[in-house]
């Protein structure tokens, strides 16, 4: 049985890991990125400063992908 994913604070690498846990960290990292260059609506997560999203921010990358 699968565990239901969670709205709280992640790690940009965890949640990369998370959406594509076929590719390294730092191709999971690109890809989230490249997502968030495509979607507008996610566009102003690349300028977040930080190691982390906050559950506000992993609640709209949710919103708009899906979950992982």
């Amino acid at each position: 049985m699968e565990k239901e994913f969670e709205i709280r604070t992640y790690g940009k690498s965890e949640l990369a890991m998370m959406y594509a846990p076929e590719l390294t960290e730092s191709g999971a990292r690109s890809r989230l990125r490249t997502w968030f260059k495509a979607n507008p609506r996610l566009r102003y997560l690349l300028k977040a400063k930080g190691r982390i999203f906050t559950p506000r921010q992993v609640r709209k990358i949710v919103d708009e992908v899906g979950e992982p």
